[in-house]
């Protein structure tokens, strides 16, 4: 299966339960978009599935919709379950499937991912996404949802890493 936005999410969600830290709606939309945002700095390549995953400016920063539906009901509680998918043939053949995260590439990102930011609050995390020339900072406008072009993602997140490994340099 192509690795999407859910497999993502839900790999950060089975981390929290190995770890046994919490994980709340804004700190999972965060990481899986910072995750995405790496992948696509670091490997050319997108960690979402480009038939249904976007990533929107939102007041509360990079949203990618899919991932807040689909976990939503949790409001500011922690998460505990992974999202399910419903593959609907008909009547007879219905499915529920588990999003799993089997790219070991994305892997390895969404391990630093989470490790770079353990112990972060939410709260800074939708701070980091909202500086001054973020993409969401460069997409946002009040009251409308507008799509954050990968390419800009991978702009970003590309200086970053190009920062930390001169930064390491010296």
């Amino acid at each position: 299966m192509k690795s999407n936005a859910l497999s993502l999410a839900n790999y950060f969600v089975e981390i929290s339960k190995n770890e046994d830290v919490d994980i709340r709606q804004f700190g999972l939309m965060k990481r899986v978009y910072i995750a995405h945002g790496f992948c696509l700095a670091i490997y050319n390549m997108s960690a979402l599935d480009d038939r249904f995953d976007i990533v929107e400016a939102w007041d509360n920063g990079p949203v990618i919709p899919s991932v807040y539906h689909s976990f939503k009901y949790n409001r500011d509680n922690p998460i505990k379950d992974k999202a399910v998918i419903v593959d609907y043939k008909d009547e007879e053949d219905i499915r529920y499937i588990v999003p799993e995260l089997e790219d070991e590439r994305i892997k390895k990102i969404a391990n630093a991912v989470w490790k770079r930011y353990e112990g972060v609050p939410d709260y800074k995390l939708i701070k980091l996404t909202h500086a001054r020339g973020t993409p969401w900072y460069l997409c946002y406008e009040k009251g409308v949802n507008r799509v954050i072009p990968d390419s800009y993602t991978k702009t970003y997140y590309s200086k970053l890493v190009e920062y930390e490994t001169n930064r390491q340099k010296y």
